[in-house]
């Protein structure tokens, strides 16, 4: 798989656009595309580490040298990466979050059992 195939898999998987990718990033939507088609076969090393660290994977597992992890995997790297920058009162209310989804799903994988 190219590094646009797998580029494009991330982008589908965690269901951003090229656009907000680009914004991300800081490059233009027609470089994304391009990249994605295998039209810019060449990125630089710091455009590949900032396209890797935006979709929660090594600049290794972009390149093709390593395994792509899960999508889970990708998305709680993607929101470690975010929780850096959260407020303390913004981190109070992820736990919470976290604790009534455990909950519901501890509440849903009883009523299974029954």
């Amino acid at each position: 798989m190219s590094l646009g195939e797998r580029l494009f898999d991330l982008r589908q998987n965690a269901k951003v656009s090229l656009q907000t990718v680009a914004d991300a990033i800081g490059i233009s939507k027609a470089h994304v595309w391009e990249l994605e088609k295998g039209h810019s076969t060449n990125p630089s090393f710091e455009l590949v580490q900032k396209l890797a660290r935006y979709f929660g994977v090594t600049p290794e597992a972009l390149i093709g040298e390593v395994e792509v992890p899960t999508p889970q995997v990708q998305m709680a790297n993607r929101i470690h990466r975010d929780l850096k920058t959260l407020s303390e009162r913004d981190l109070e209310l992820i736990e919470g979050m976290v604790q009534t989804l455990r909950r519901q799903s501890g509440a849903a994988s009883e009523e299974g059992t029954r």
